[in-house]
């Protein structure tokens, strides 16, 4: 249950003060004490869900006649409180009860709109309000309850999330975590519901490294990913499959032996983006119940480094994508062998990142069992930066310097651009290093 931002100035009070994102204790120091005493209390209002709890609270408190406004309104809850209180019925407001069981309160609250006034900084309208304002007797108490509704699914499509790993099974467990927390509730073409995250980037940072499993056989069999691994590099197709991804990118209608083809044009020049295999075969695959997840990979070279991109427009991310992966890193470790290359960053982008309902238990306890993977420390490869005093160095993996930044003035605003960029876990500690006790 959600704790309500509220100041309670005095319980008999007939007035509440609603501050939206700005802060309450802000607006307390504007009110004189001779008309605190009419102030039942001042509150914050972030979003249009909080709508919810405001009614509640006004319910519960038939001496409230009127809900001052005066605030800076970001969130655009101010806007959505006003047409409901005036009748209306904002897109964005999903009520906890029926208009039925709030009307009472929407008749008996007068709303005082002053958000303009407190954006032009006329603090004398809140004063001059307080001043006049009189009490319009009490309404009769509405006993409403909080039923707060919990999220199956996310309410709004999220697309772009990008995980950073040196591990294919951390990486599994971060994917897992991030569908079932985001993924948005729908069904799927085959009569099953679904959590769907779109555009998922998963990078594993190689570098030239051996690949790291851990738990990974644990959950999956070691003979799936084996089998995955010959299918790829075989190029047969077996009898009643509709296509192998061996077969597609080994002997395509069209583009014959792609692999074959990507090492060729790299090998002519480490500089082409046209390094490209796809897997899709319009004369087929556009009628067909089950055409290929992987449509495209790309290499580029960059300096000793093989690097592998691969497009898949429909990942099952619990059952699917670690198998779709660990394949894909052998495929790029025979690509860079052929090259004379040390694997870079291996990448899958899931387009339709999915976990079907019959894997949503056994994806939470994926993740449950494995908590350490969230605590475990990835490095990051866009550096490290180092703090001086009032001075910070960012310094590339390899040591040289990217940048010195002069702190003076707001830190938050000149680390905020740097941070955006890094892993979450590097820019939390970088927040929490300029921020730290000691230069407080």
């Amino acid at each position: 249950m959600v704790k309500k931002d509220v100041l309670i100035i005095n319980p008999k009070g007939f007035i509440a003060i609603c501050t939206l994102w700005s802060r309450k204790e802000q607006v307390l120091r504007l009110i004189p004490e001779v008309y605190r005493g009419k102030v039942w209390g001042i509150g914050t209002l972030y979003s249009v869900y909080g709508i919810n709890y405001l009614i509640h609270t006004l319910a519960w408190n038939p001496q409230i006649s009127y809900l001052v406004l005066y605030g800076s309104d970001l969130g655009g809850a101010g806007e959505a409180l006003v047409e409901l209180f005036r009748g209306g019925k904002p897109p964005a407001l999903k009520l906890m009860w029926s208009l039925d069981e709030v009307r009472e309160v929407l008749k008996g609250v007068e709303v005082v709109d002053l958000r303009e006034e407190y954006v032009k900084g006329y603090k004398n309208s809140l004063v001059e309000f307080l001043a006049k304002a009189e009490p319009r007797g009490v309404r009769a108490k509405v006993e409403l309850e909080l039923m707060e509704a919990r999220v199956n699914g996310w309410p709004l499509p999220v697309s772009g999330v990008t995980i950073s790993e040196t591990s294919i099974f951390a990486a599994w467990v971060k994917v897992l975590y991030a569908v079932l927390r985001y993924g948005y509730l729908k069904w799927s073409e085959y009569g099953e519901k679904q959590k769907e995250l779109l555009n998922v980037v998963v990078a594993l940072n190689v570098l030239g490294s051996p690949v790291e499993y851990e738990k990974l056989f644990q959950y999956v069999p070691e003979e799936v990913f084996k089998k995955h691994v010959d299918s790829l590099f075989s190029g047969k197709k077996e009898r009643g499959v509709e296509y192998t991804y061996g077969e597609r990118l080994r002997k395509h209608s069209l583009g014959g032996d792609q692999i074959r083809y990507i090492v060729e044009k790299l090998r002519a020049n480490s500089s082409t983006r046209r390094a490209i295999a796809v897997t899709w075969y319009h004369a087929v695959d556009m009628e067909s119940e089950n055409p290929p997840c992987i449509v495209l990979i790309q290499g580029c070279v960059m300096g000793d480094y093989y690097n592998h991109t691969v497009f898949i427009r429909s990942n099952d991310m619990y059952a699917g994508w670690p198998v779709n992966v660990y394949g894909q890193v052998r495929l790029a470790e025979h690509i860079a062998s052929q090259l004379g290359l040390k694997v870079g960053v291996v990448t899958t982008i899931s387009s339709s990142a999915h976990i079907y309902e019959h894997d949503w238990e056994r994806a939470k306890k994926v993740v449950g069992e494995n908590e350490w993977v969230f605590k475990r420390f990835v490095p990051d490869p866009r550096g490290n930066f180092l703090f001086n005093g009032d001075v910070v160095e960012h310094r590339a993996p390899t040591g040289e310097l990217v940048e010195r930044i002069e702190l003076g003035g707001d830190k938050y605003l000149k680390l905020k651009k740097r941070a955006m960029l890094l892993q979450p876990d590097h820019a939390f500690w970088l927040g929490a290093r300029a921020y730290s006790e000691e230069e407080v």
